[in-house]
């Protein structure tokens, strides 16, 4: 339900401070796709998302699968600061 509540544009009242930071991303033309809302969204922050050292990634992910987290997936990486935006993908 989150996508029918985001187009009814039933958002957190922290989501405009936090939707503030994608001036600081290169978006080009993201923010039209249906999940952009969700990417600013608090309630979809909490405990999703892990980091973990590039060498470990199989490892971890493997692990977690064996562990019954079928939907584990790798979803992006760290790279190093630059002056350029980064760019921020979505799949289609």
């Amino acid at each position: 339900g989150a996508l029918e509540t985001a187009r009814l544009g039933i958002l957190s009242s922290l989501h405009p401070a936090n939707a503030e930071a994608a001036s600081a991303v290169r978006a080009d033309g993201q923010a039209e796709h249906l999940v952009w809302p969700l990417l600013f969204d608090p309630q979809t922050a909490g405990g999703l998302l892990a980091a973990v050292p590039e060498a470990s990634v199989g490892a971890c992910t493997a692990e977690l699968r064996s562990l019954g987290y079928r939907r584990t997936a790798v979803i992006g990486a760290v790279l190093p600061r630059s002056n350029h935006g980064q760019p921020i993908l979505l799949a289609p």
